[in-house]
């Protein structure tokens, strides 16, 4: 019987596609993972140093190296693993492929974390992004960054191969259970706390636009108690952090799902939320444009009268019960969880060199 190999597994927090990706290796290899989320910034030299060594005590003894996402955490495992001629990988899903400068966001906006993810994804055998758009794209959202985005548009020297492999969701975890309520809308956003996500993540047009529609209900979740997000219409209730379990009875009992973003990857909540047969209104950014495709209403530009016409639109459309059942479609069908599981699988077993 062939033993099992050895994953060395790198990520900054261990959200639910860190844990999804685990859950997928666990049962064919033995994973030793190591977070990186610094409390403080003046912490990383010292974190970086107490991963070097972490990494030094067991690249001889493993056969890949993964790492999600590319930043200051990418570096080491990714240098060590080059230098003791061992494959890895680095899995990228958004931040780590754009720069923003009108909200200071983006690996590539930042000069020394650029100086890091560069030299990873250098150093790395082969990159996994989750979406086409995070290696190359035109961006016409908005007028204030640059019109091309993608980790090529920063680093075309960049020559390391990739493979794309779609973030993958679970269709009878995700279902509608209960009645959807008339003009209700839901989003979820994290990191509220940071400056610029309240613009990143388009919360300030669905402030304005539950402005605009007094007659509709709006939930934000995601949202710290005691967190003010300014001034905002009584249409509009927050909820803090909701556990994933818990998602799909409100997701269940909405009409929309928005996601507004200024930059996304490949966004969960909004895929989980269609498996939930919520109608997804989106932004034309990332991926969700061929998530969404025809199953929903894309924003072509960040613009409150735009999104005022393209919401009432969606509220006065007659094939909703058909939209929703397109949506959850989309996702069953093109972004199974299954699929995921296969080709990252597929891609695992070729760089280690199992059978």
């Amino acid at each position: 019987m062939e033993q099992k190999k050895r994953i060395l597994y790198f990520y900054t927090h261990f959200s639910s596609f860190v844990a999804k990706d685990v859950r997928i290796l666990e049962p064919g290899f033995i994973i030793t993972k190591r977070s990186f989320a610094p409390s403080k910034k003046i912490f990383t030299p010292f974190l970086l140093l107490s991963q070097f060594l972490f990494i030094l005590l067991r690249i001889g003894r493993c056969d890949l190296v993964i790492c999600q996402f590319g930043g200051y955490h990418s570096y080491f495992p990714t240098l060590l693993a080059k230098i003791f001629r061992k494959p890895s990988l680095i899995i990228t899903g958004g931040m780590d492929c754009v720069s923003f400068p009108s909200i200071h966001y983006g690996v590539f906006n930042n000069r020394f974390m650029k100086w890091f993810t560069v030299r990873s994804y250098k150093n790395a055998t082969h990159i996994s992004p989750v979406h086409e758009s995070l290696m190359l794209c035109d961006y016409t959202y908005q007028d204030d960054d640059f019109k091309k985005q993608g980790l090529l548009a920063f680093a075309p020297f960049i020559k390391t191969p990739f493979t794309v492999i779609y973030n993958g969701y679970d269709p009878e975890k995700w279902k509608c259970t209960q009645e959807k309520k008339p003009g209700t809308f839901i989003t979820v956003v994290s990191g509220i706390e940071i400056p610029s996500r309240k613009k990143l993540k388009g919360i300030d047009l669905v402030i304005q636009l539950a402005k605009n529609l007094p007659g509709c209900s709006f939930t934000i979740i995601g949202i710290p108690e005691g967190f003010h997000l300014g001034d905002m219409p009584p249409n509009i209730a927050t909820l803090p952090f909701v556990k994933n379990e818990e998602l799909p009875s409100y997701y269940s009992r909405s009409e929309f799902y928005l996601q507004l973003s200024m930059s996304e990857g490949f966004p969960n909540a909004l895929c989980e939320a269609m498996l939930c047969e919520c109608i997804p209104i989106v932004s034309n950014v990332g991926a969700m444009p061929d998530i969404v495709n025809d199953s929903g209403f894309i924003l072509r530009r960040r613009d409150l009268q735009l999104l005022k016409k393209l919401a009432e639109e969606a509220l006065a459309t007659k094939n909703k019960e058909e939209l929703r059942k397109k949506a959850r479609e989309r996702i069953a069908v093109n972004f199974p969880e299954s699929r995921r599981k296969t080709e990252l699988l597929k891609l695992t077993l070729s760089l280690t060199g199992s059978k």
